[in-house]
C-alpha cells in the first residue's frame, strides 16, 4: 500500500466479495460467492496462501473471532434450509 503497487496476485474462487481477518492467527479469509473461501497467512508484511475450503453456496458473509479463531459462515440455502457453519482452521488446534 505504501508504494501503491501490486506485489502479488493470488487465485481465489469465483466472485470474491467478503474479507475477514483473524488478528490472533494473522489469517485473512476471502469468501466467494461460489462457496469457496481462500485463507492467507500474514507474516512480515506479506501474504502466503494457506489453502481453500468450500463452505457452501453464496458465502456472502463471514465473521471471525480472533480469540477462539472460529470462523462463522451464515448460508441462506443448503439443501433448502439456512445453515450456520462454524469452522476453525487446523493451525488453531
Amino acid at each position: 500500500m505504501k508504494n501503491h503497487s501490486v506485489e502479488n496476485v493470488f487465485p481465489v474462487g469465483n466472485g470474491p466479495d467478503v474479507l475477514a481477518f483473524d488478528r490472533g492467527l494473522q489469517l485473512l479469509y476471502v469468501a466467494c460467492e461460489s462457496g469457496s473461501v481462500s485463507v492467507f497467512r500474514h507474516s512480515n508484511g506479506k501474504l502466503q496462501k494457506v489453502g481453500n475450503v468450500n463452505v457452501g453456496p453464496n458465502s456472502h458473509s463471514i465473521s471471525v473471532d480472533s480469540e477462539t479463531h472460529h470462523a462463522y459462515f451464515p448460508l441462506k440455502n443448503v439443501k433448502g434450509s439456512p445453515v450456520l457453519r462454524i469452522m476453525t482452521p487446523a493451525v488453531a488446534e
